[in-house]
């Protein structure tokens, strides 16, 4: 009897490693191969390669705070929340560099198909749009035309 539960015991221990070892999947060792890395997903506000078949569009800005970002070097975010026409339209945020007076220029529209049909209703957003990084000079930030803020590294 002894032998009969020592062998029950070896084929459940047997059993169980084959059940594991199903259960990790196949391995296959890097062998020299190269991946390249992932390419970062654009944010939902850059401007895209279609956008030019699309029609431009109004945004309604309620808010727009300039935000730091604590670092050793401080990074600068644009917070923009407001309405777009229709929830058919798309955000867009073009950032230019800072003009020789140190005015950084922000332009916000949406864009929408132009012969798409959609229900007349505004669609709130609020969005993050760095900035980038400045360490010194002052800087007026100016979003459609209206100064907003100024950044003071």
């Amino acid at each position: 009897m002894d032998m009969v539960i020592r062998n029950l015991f070896r084929f459940c221990i047997v059993l169980g490693c084959i059940l594991l070892s199903a259960c990790l999947g196949s391995y296959s060792p890097d062998l020299g191969t190269h991946t390249t890395p992932p390419q970062s997903t654009p944010a939902p506000w850059e401007p895209t390669a279609g956008d030019n078949n699309l029609v431009r569009g109004e945004v309604f800005l309620d808010r727009t705070d300039i935000v730091i970002l604590e670092s050793d070097i401080p990074k600068f975010v644009l917070r923009i929340s407001g309405a777009l026409p229709t929830p058919c339209h798309n955000i867009r945020v073009v950032v230019s560099e800072a003009d020789d007076r140190n005015n950084i220029q922000v332009d916000v529209y949406s864009l929408a198909a132009p012969d798409e049909i959609c229900i007349q209703v505004l669609e709130p957003f609020e969005t993050m749009v760095p900035l980038g990084v400045y360490t010194s000079g002052e800087f007026q930030v100016v979003v459609n035309g209206k100064e907003i803020g100024e950044i003071t590294p």
